[in-house]
């Protein structure tokens, strides 16, 4: 069954910031709090990102796109999830006040038997990591 799970989240720090960090493709274990480590090899699309969670579960990514005129970055995570076709977005827009707005989906196909939990556990892991960010590009 085909999934797509997104938050968009408000952040209080500039948008250049943020999407410098984004765009940057590693260090994601530095503000993400689910990702303990984070190699990349290559540059640009098409460099791949190894990362690890806290629970030892090892994500492979491909990223597809850095568009700096629009501020978005596609990858795919390969391997490490229990579902198919994972595809995550992050777009970054500047807004009022010199804050960002954030929204990041992700797209993916699961099993009836993993739908609910990895809808859930996709959603907290996107929430954390936009709260990670804003803490991380504050300092």
């Amino acid at each position: 069954m085909k999934e797509i799970v997104g938050v968009m989240v408000k952040l209080s720090v500039p948008a250049e910031k943020v999407w410098k960090v984004i765009a940057s493709v590693g260090g994601v274990d530095k503000w993400s709090p689910m990702i303990t480590s984070c190699r990349v090899e290559g540059a640009g699309p098409g460099s791949k990102r190894f990362c690890e969670m806290g629970d030892g579960t090892k994500l492979n990514e491909v990223v597809d796109e850095i568009d700096e005129s629009h501020k978005r970055f596609k990858y795919r995570i390969t391997s490490g999830l229990p579902v198919e076709g994972y595809e995550g977005t992050i777009e970054v827009k500047a807004v009022d006040g010199g804050a960002t707005q954030v929204t990041w989906w992700s797209a993916y196909a699961a099993g009836a038997d993993v739908a609910e939990g990895m809808r859930q556990m996709i959603r907290e892991a996107l929430g954390a990591s936009l709260l990670g960010l804003e803490k991380y590009c504050r300092n």
